[in-house]
Order: C-alpha cells, then sequence, then structure tokens
C-alpha cells in the first residue's frame, strides 16, 4: 500500500506560526484523484466546497517534508544506523492531525464548530520532501455542528487549520508541523440531478472513491 500524505503551495497561503520554518513543514494542498494518488506537480488547491446533504467528510491531499536529520554515530567502526534515507534514527512519526475552524453563515453569523485532534499514523522519512499524506478536514463533532447551523439556503464559510503532531525516533522529542489554512464553501442542501435513463447506472467520481459532495462532484443522475 502506498503512503499518503495532504497540502496547497506556500503562495496559495501555507503559514507557519513560528518564526522559523518548522523541521516538518506541509508544503502543498492537492486534490486526490479517485484512486488516492496525486503528485507535487499537480495544482495546488487552496479551498474548496462540501455539501453535508451527501457527505460528512473533505479529503485533502498534503505534501509533506522533513528536513530532519542525525549525525552518523559509530561505535569500533560500525555504524549503528543504516546507511539509508528510508527509516532510521531520524525518522519522524506523525500521530496527531490538530483542526481548528472559523465559520461564518452567508448572513453574517459566527457558527461555533468545536476544535479536534484526530489520530494519524505516518512516517516521514529523514531529509524528505515529497512524502504524501491524505487527509480529512472535517471531525464528526465539526461536521455535526455545521449541520445544526444550515438549511436552505444558509451556507458557510469556513476556514479549516489543519497542523500535524508528532515525535523524532532519535530523540523521542515532540515536534509540531507549520499550520494550514484551507477555505470551505459548505452547504447543507440536495442538488437538482436529471433523472436517469432506463437502465442507465448513476456514477460519481470524488477523491479517493470517496463519491458525491465534494467540490461540486455529484452523481450524473439519479
Amino acid at each position: 500500500m502506498k503512503p499518503f500524505f495532504v497540502a496547497a503551495t506556500l503562495a496559495l497561503g501555507l503559514c507557519s506560526c513560528s518564526e522559523s520554518s518548522p523541521v516538518v513543514q506541509i508544503l502543498q494542498t492537492i486534490q486526490p484523484d479517485e484512486e488516492c494518488d496525486f503528485t507535487a506537480e499537480d495544482p495546488g488547491l487552496a479551498n474548496g466546497s462540501l455539501n453535508l446533504a451527501y457527505r460528512n467528510a473533505y479529503v485533502l491531499g498534503l505534501i509533506v517534508k522533513s528536513s530532519y536529520a542525525v549525525a552518523p554515530i559509530e561505535v569500533n567502526g560500525a555504524p549503528l544506523d543504516p546507511d539509508s534515507d528510508v527509516g532510521g534514527s531520524a525518522t519522524a512519526f506523525v500521530d496527531t492531525l490538530k483542526l481548528s475552524y472559523e465559520a461564518t453563515t452567508n448572513s453574517g453569523s459566527s457558527i461555533n464548530v468545536p476544535s479536534g485532534e484526530v489520530p494519524y499514523t505516518a512516517a516521514l522519512n529523514p531529509s524528505s520532501d515529497d512524502n504524501r499524506f491524505v487527509v480529512n478536514l472535517m471531525t464528526s463533532e465539526a461536521a455535526a455542528a455545521l449541520r445544526d447551523a444550515l438549511s436552505g439556503t444558509t451556507t458557510a464559510q469556513v476556514r479549516v487549520t489543519l497542523q500535524l503532531t508528532g515525535k523524532f525516533a532519535a530523540s523521542g522529542k515532540k515536534f509540531e508541523s507549520n499550520e494550514v489554512v484551507f477555505g470551505l464553501d459548505v452547504a447543507d442542501t440536495a442538488v437538482a440531478l436529471r433523472a436517469c435513463n432506463p437502465g442507465e447506472v448513476p456514477t460519481v467520481e470524488g477523491p479517493c472513491g470517496s463519491g458525491a459532495g465534494q467540490d461540486n462532484i455529484y452523481p450524473t443522475c439519479q
């Protein structure tokens, strides 16, 4: 199984909260294809849309960099760590995806959406800049809070701030990535679809095979 990891280019609004660049950085946010595949050469994505009438999740791909490395240690001329750019004591282990939300309806009212910390398991090889992660930007609590506030023509503009945290294998020291802000236009309204022809089966191709409701992706008919 391929490792996956999700983000948009720095020019599209990625930001760091520290004065110096963090060792682990989210470089890009990208929409995965139906097979959950994407590369750093794909177009970056800074915002999207979600229709809660069809789904509770928003799937996003991240390109993540780790600049962490350790000096080789030898005992009697033998290296303690393998001479490899994969694994070893310089590996950074991600264990949490932190999510927070700022939401406002189209009428200007604020929505109280709870922050969340989601368990997430991934490993970053030392001195690597093309790690791919896939994340879901919506916790069940966040989706429920938004659904309670939306109905009919009421929609919301949501700023999702995401951050990866974890520990380094060598020292056990904790790390925090830069924070990335991703915009979402959220609705909870069924859309009008054409009637399927006799014998026609509706199809939908969402990111990672996730189905309808993300980024204006809906079934071909109903």
